[in-house]
């Protein structure tokens, strides 16, 4: 039996992407803005030395709407993120990041690759991650 490549998911907002503080702050649903996001440096440089290693696929597993993969992916790119996969929720699906991205984790990696950990903020998406069997790295306490 051949063993499943390893990866390390990771999340975007709050996690490698930060949406900053003051009067002009985008929503966490404006999926037009997504491209002002300041970089989390700390937490993009952990996944330049992942992708660097050879050793995991990095993917990353995001609660943000389809409709904002391309500036997604531009963001991205412009932080020397070098991604192996890139999930999101479908367009207009509203339902919780716990549902969203559980589902993404059995269509995308389940049977596929062996986790060898998930870099995340929210502190119900970590919980759901470790009850799943999983190490979570929560990069800030995510209470919302």
């Amino acid at each position: 039996m051949t063993a499943l490549p390893r990866a390390v998911l990771f999340d975007i907002d709050g996690t490698l992407a930060l949406r900053g503080d003051g009067p002009d702050v985008r929503s966490p649903f404006d999926w037009d803005r997504v491209g002002e996001d300041l970089p989390n440096t700390a937490v993009i440089e952990l996944g330049r030395l992942v992708a660097e290693s050879g050793r995991y696929k990095l993917i990353v597993m995001s609660g943000r709407d389809e409709v904002c993969r391309w500036q997604t992916e531009m963001w991205l790119a412009a932080q020397g993120v070098q991604f192996d996969e890139l999930h999101m929720r479908a367009h207009k699906d509203n339902r919780p990041d716990t549902v969203v991205k559980k589902e993404l984790y059995e269509a995308h990696v389940d049977g596929r690759y062996e986790v060898a950990f998930v870099v995340d903020d929210r502190e119900g998406v970590v919980q759901q991650w470790r009850q799943m069997g999983l190490t979570c790295f929560q990069v800030a306490e995510g209470r919302f």
